[in-house]
């Protein structure tokens, strides 16, 4: 998935979002990279041209957080579709 990746001059990160997005223009500076599997980006080298990520190994806790954070995602998704559709049919039923 690539990745919008928005930096200084001194290669601390500011915004890391993957998705929809709108690439900058003017006087920031960024990078759209594909970032492996199990890996995270802690910094961006600036030392070099064009500029690089540093890439680190994703701590296995780090990866146990997102797996617990996908899966409250997907339950907390499953409750609002089953708390709409109490709600359309209270509203149904009562002819709202």
């Amino acid at each position: 998935m690539d990745t919008l990746i928005i930096y200084d001059n001194n290669g601390n990160i500011y915004v890391q979002m993957s998705g929809t997005y709108s690439v900058p223009s003017g006087g920031i500076q960024f990078l759209e990279i594909e970032v492996p599997e199990g890996k995270t980006i802690s910094k961006i080298d600036v030392t070099v041209t064009p500029h690089s990520p540093i890439y680190e190994n994703m701590t296995e806790t780090l990866e146990q957080s997102m797996k617990v954070l996908k899966n409250e995602s997907e339950l907390l998704k499953g409750c609002v579709m089953e708390l709409a559709d109490i709600v359309y049919s209270s509203t149904t039923r009562s002819g709202v």
